[in-house]
């Protein structure tokens, strides 16, 4: 009787409640060693630590990726819905994708349908839709007045929260299509982008790429494709002084379809210099901390990761003034930036070169300026909030 009393009187059992998982989905095109692909690997340990369950849906077949099984061992789901034509048929299949799934949080990535999948996301009554502009998207006539209006509309009746990349992307997303964006900076990895840890470790990594000491190492990290427009580089090399020249290595990380115009480009140029192209690498920063000065000459960027990966190494770039590289180097600061002809990139390698004491210290500022403003912790903090209250 005791017992049974004791039992009666206790306090009832509090019940431990259960941490919430929200379902997050991205949607990305090919799944490729690139951009914004890259960053959700890099940021998986974190979204999974704040109770995220993750998922992509790429909308272009199996066959055109080729970072799949990355993206898996990182913790997501991965989906394929390929886009066919027909928008209606479309989006008919991506409502039905979704409301088979329920999705808490739909984060796009792609450009070119977005206003479908935020129109499917509406009507199924998924809760919360943010859209990435990864790049600076500068359209002109009608194609610009088509574009503002799908993120009038995607912004006014779709509740679509839009999110810049960079400055210069949130600048030119208000100039050109009267968008108003939340700005949250791309970030890089920093376990695997640091500094030299010490001479040494720059010296082994040297001569593992067969390097002299008195070589001056130049490296570019992107894909051989129009808007990185590489043939600068081989021209600005080819304007060098002939015993600079004499001791220059260029080191090309990054394939793409124009791999084989630039590899004929850089050879009938006759270069002093000796130019290598490394094709794709797993450790990119072993190529980077072996290197001396970090070379850009894009038209254009969204925001550049692998120029941020250079910083995050402490390498000294130097950069045209165009938009998205001016967000990342300001000029005799935090690196070089030069106006965008081979002559001007020419004669700031040359003066670098002749200046150890400036390289060290452009590498430096680069690097903290990584540090302050461009941290994984900051922008997944900023993009969470967007994602809103589990």
């Amino acid at each position: 009787m005791p017992a049974l009393l004791s039992f009666l009187t206790a306090p009832a059992a509090v019940p431990v409640a259960t941490p919430v998982k929200r379902k997050v989905l991205h949607i990305l095109h090919a799944l490729r060693f690139s951009g914004a692909e890259i960053m959700l690997k890099v940021a998986a340990p974190e979204f999974q630590r704040q109770g995220l369950e993750l998922h992509i849906l790429s909308d272009v077949p199996p066959a055109s990726s080729d970072y799949t099984a990355t993206l898996e061992a990182a913790g997501y789901t991965i989906h394929y819905l390929p886009w066919v034509s027909g928008q209606l048929k479309n989006l008919w299949a991506v409502r039905r994708f979704l409301q088979a799934h329920q999705f808490d949080v739909i984060h796009n990535h792609t450009e070119q349908n977005f206003l479908w999948y935020s129109l499917a996301a509406r009507q199924v009554g998924v809760p919360r839709f943010v859209h990435t502009v990864h790049s600076n998207f500068d359209f002109k006539g009608l194609v610009r007045a088509k574009r503002a209006a799908y993120r009038l509309v995607a912004r006014r009746l779709l509740g679509v929260q839009f999110i810049a990349i960079g400055t210069s992307v949130q600048a030119t997303e208000r100039r050109v299509s009267f968008n108003p964006t939340a700005l949250v900076f791309n970030w890089t990895d920093a376990t695997r982008f640091f500094p030299a840890r010490s001479a040494t470790e720059r010296s082994q990594a040297r001569q593992a790429l067969g390097l002299h000491p008195n070589n001056l190492v130049l490296v570019s990290v992107g894909g051989c494709v129009e808007s990185k427009n590489h043939h600068a580089i081989f021209t600005a090399i080819s304007l060098l002084p002939p015993e600079l020249a004499a001791r220059v290595v260029y080191l090309h990380v990054g394939d793409g379809h124009l791999h084989a115009d630039e590899q004929a480009y850089a050879a009938s140029l006759n270069l002093r210099a000796e130019v290598r192209f490394l094709g794709q690498q797993q450790q990119v920063r072993d190529v980077l901390i072996a290197s001396d000065i970090y070379l850009m000459s894009s038209h254009y960027e969204g925001l550049s990761i692998s120029l941020l990966e250079a910083q995050s190494c402490a390498v000294p770039a130097v950069v045209y003034d165009a938009l998205g590289l001016r967000d990342l180097v300001r000029d005799h600061h935090t690196g070089r930036l030069v106006p965008p002809t081979p002559t001007h990139l020419a004669a700031a390698i040359t003066e670098l070169a002749a200046n150890p004491g400036e390289l060290a210290r452009l590498g430096q500022a680069g690097y903290q300026q990584t540090q302050q403003q461009f941290s994984l912790k900051q922008s997944l903090q900023q993009l969470l909030a967007l994602y809103g209250p589990a």
